[in-house]
């Protein structure tokens, strides 16, 4: 099995996709003509191959750019109080739509120090009680510019958040962190002096949008 590059989703998908396979090619041995319920295992079959598609992209970041870690649609930017970094943070909800493509990514490069694993609901994604109310996996980031955090969070259909990277993990920018089944959501926590290049309404595209800008590095 695969377990590695744009091929890893897939692997994800084996529960679903083989099941699905599997109704698509019996009704079509046992019946002469294409009947309509292997013609809606097909369209399921390619439906959810298309929500485990896993795009290659080329990751080209500036020293403080932070990089949106998913596709999706901006649901609010807001200033938060994080308790694991006891700071305030700013705080960039993305919604991904079941179009969207659900590998996420980190959005700097940095070690991932801890991880915290949320129960929760299954409120729709798009909606803010899912920010803060739905499952959840949080990854708490440290980088040469502070602090982060990037969190899975589930949605009325994903029922299963997927990391891919443990504790402790040094990660690259743009590099794969996880997915989420189907429809959900993403936040990003930020240091509260990040300029935000992001609104509400924004599409933005994983490792490749720029969601924020940091002050350089102080050297000594």
């Amino acid at each position: 099995m695969l377990r590695s590059g744009r091929w890893r989703p897939l692997t994800e998908g084996f529960g679903i996709l083989g099941p699905l396979a599997l109704i698509a090619l019996a009704t079509l041995f046992f019946l002469p003509l294409i009947s309509l319920s292997s013609l809606l295992a097909m369209v399921a079959f390619g439906l959810v191959w298309f929500a485990f598609r896993d795009p290659e992209r080329e990751v080209h970041a500036l020293e403080g750019d932070v990089l949106a870690p998913a596709d999706g649609r901006v649901l609010a930017v807001r200033r938060v109080q994080d308790e694991y970094w006891q700071t305030e943070m700013i705080e960039v909800a993305i919604f991904l739509a079941l179009w969207n493509v659900h590998v996420q990514r980190f959005p700097l490069a940095g070690t991932v120090v801890a991880q915290h694993r949320k129960a929760g609901g299954y409120k729709p994604a798009m909606t803010e009680a899912a920010t803060h109310g739905n499952n959840q996996l949080a990854h708490y980031l440290q980088t040469a510019h502070g602090p982060f955090v990037v969190t899975q969070i589930s949605g009325i259909l994903a029922r299963r958040i997927v990391p891919w990277v443990g504790v402790p993990t040094v990660v690259e920018v743009g590099q794969r962190l996880g997915m989420i089944k189907f429809g959900s959501q993403v936040t990003l926590r930020l240091p509260a002096d990040a300029t935000v290049l992001v609104a509400t309404g924004d599409h933005v595209v994983g490792a490749t949008t720029v969601v924020a800008r940091l002050s350089p590095v102080a050297t000594p």
